[in-house]
């Protein structure tokens, strides 16, 4: 069998992307918007898609931004969250697909973040 150049692109293309979808309000409910990108170190821009986003669901990294270009506070998410940190509620302006934390570090990652975000007692 041989592949085309396009097709072998395509396929390329579908490997390296990630995506997440926005739900507008708490436990995954109401409006959606649904974003692919490459799995790179991009900064995407939302344009307005994350202005009512309260949870998110997804399977990789991503971390999510309050001002456009990915400036500004940050949150970290990798699966599914229920809620978005309050500092992020109907305000995700930008996001790359990429994340700090590595597999070795995930769960001392995800604690900080849970402390810094104000959902995990210091010291439990």
């Amino acid at each position: 069998m041989q592949l085309s150049l396009f097709t072998v692109t395509i396929l390329a293309s579908l490997v390296g992307a990630r995506d997440f979808t926005l739900y507008e309000h708490a436990n995954y409910k109401g409006a959606t918007h649904r974003e692919t990108r490459n799995d790179d170190d991009a900064c995407w821009n939302m344009n307005g898609k994350g202005d009512k986003a309260s949870s998110v669901k997804g399977k990789w990294c991503t971390t999510f931004y309050r001002e456009r270009d990915c400036k500004g506070d940050q949150w970290e998410n990798e699966g599914d969250a229920p809620t978005v940190p309050s500092f992020l509620n109907d305000h995700i302006w930008s996001f790359r697909n990429k994340c700090r934390c590595n597999v070795a570090e995930r769960e001392k990652c995800i604690t900080i973040c849970m402390v810094a975000c104000g959902l995990h007692p210091v010291g439990a």
